[in-house]
């Protein structure tokens, strides 16, 4: 062997051998960077899991009653009022509850079924929460198109200058995720063209006004899906009707305490697994919908409970399912059916027929106020004010 190809073939080991340490000197840097990032995605995974909770444990905002001669925006986020009219009627509202309205630019605005294009319908939002003389945000009109606008609206506003925000429907995304972003008490009331009833008004005033706990919300029941309003296809039940039996329907009977979270199963749904999901824990949650069939409403509950909320939860107290229906509908369980069944597995206390939702009897619910939830006597008692 020549000394040529011993030398050639010692470097060549040494060559590896400096080649086997890089390696696993790079071996062992990669595996550390791997371990940081898995390190960094389980934080970050954390950080996202546990934002409900954040908000959960965080003290809840209140915004500052409202007074006579206040401005109230009346604004549409979501479909446009059937008629002109309507915005007329949400103002003569407002002027007699005392305060002052301002009807947003882009109300009566078309773009498909909702009131203007979505830039529109937030231009006008955006105004009302950057205006410091609105003391209130009302809305006038439920259908679609407020979740469209929740990853648009610059929340911060909000946090900044709280404002009361009122609505159902479609609208209770906005109230939801304003919550979930700011901890802001929110205000699930009929939006204002469908406030046809003596006692949906004076709760609404009273909720946005009173310095002293909301009186107990109780059962009065006419069957889950048999209260109705003015715009419904069978003719409105009279909430002063005195001809009532006294009575609730608890699937599972147990008292439950916390703070109230929920109002539009549909919306409820919609926000699940978003950044704008309110926190679960340990809430007596309020579900109530309109105009939907039993099996949709059933998916949405169903995934209620496959997400964990149900499992989260002190309580379920459901409110009005106005029209909603079994027909043309693959499942003809009645709703107690199919939400009492689940609440049965869960063993979580749950009544049915309570007044909120979106129809003549609808009570106010201030979304975050802690109460206390009885479901063999169907009741609901404010531990706390609403506003400040």
């Amino acid at each position: 062997m020549s000394a040529d190809q011993y030398l050639s073939r010692r470097t060549l080991i040494k060559s590896g051998t400096k080649a086997l340490i890089s390696a696993a000197i790079l071996a062992k840097g990669m595996d550390k960077m791997a371990e940081a990032k898995n390190l960094s995605k389980q934080e970050s995974g954390t950080s996202n899991a546990t934002i409900a909770e954040a908000v959960q444990s965080r003290t809840i905002v209140k915004p500052n009653a409202l007074k006579p001669s206040d401005r109230v925006a009346l604004l549409c986020p979501a479909g446009r009022p059937h008629s002109p009219s309507l915005i007329n009627r949400a103002v003569a509202i407002v002027e007699e509850m005392g305060f002052r309205p301002k009807v947003g630019k882009n109300t009566l605005k078309i773009h498909g079924t909702m009131a203007g294009t979505d830039e529109e319908r937030l231009a006008d939002f955006e105004e009302a929460l950057s205006d410091d003389s609105i003391a209130a945000i009302f809305c006038v009109t439920g259908g679609y198109g407020a979740l469209h606008l929740v990853d648009k609206i610059d929340w911060m506003k909000l946090k900044a200058s709280p404002k009361i925000l009122v609505g159902s429907d479609d609208n209770c995304h906005l109230l939801l995720a304003a919550y979930a972003k700011t901890g802001l008490v929110t205000f699930h009331a009929p939006n204002m063209d469908r406030i046809v009833s003596r006692q949906s008004f004076d709760a609404l005033k009273a909720a946005v006004t009173a310095k002293n706990p909301l009186g107990t919300v109780k059962s009065n029941y006419w069957d889950i899906d048999d209260s109705f309003d003015g715009t419904s296809q069978k003719k409105a039940r009279n909430p002063e009707d005195k001809w009532q039996v006294d009575y609730s329907y608890a699937a599972v009977e147990g008292q439950a305490e916390g703070p109230l979270m929920g109002g539009n199963l549909t919306a409820l749904g919609s926000l699940m697994g978003t950044p704008y999901q309110p926190p679960f824990k340990n809430a007596v949650l309020f579900l109530e919908d309109i105009n939907e069939d039993h099996g949709i409403l059933d998916r949405w509950f169903t995934n209620l409970y496959l997400a964990g909320a149900l499992s989260e939860i002190s309580g379920v107290a459901f409110g009005d399912f106005e029209n909603c229906r079994t027909k043309e509908c693959f499942n003809m369980y009645s709703l107690e059916d199919l939400f009492g069944d689940r609440m049965k597995q869960e063993g979580k206390p749950c009544s049915f027929g309570l007044p909120l939702g979106q129809s003549a009897r609808s009570l106010t619910a201030p979304i975050g106020v802690r109460v206390r939830f009885d479901a063999g006597k169907g009741t609901i008692e404010y531990l706390e004010t609403a506003v400040s």
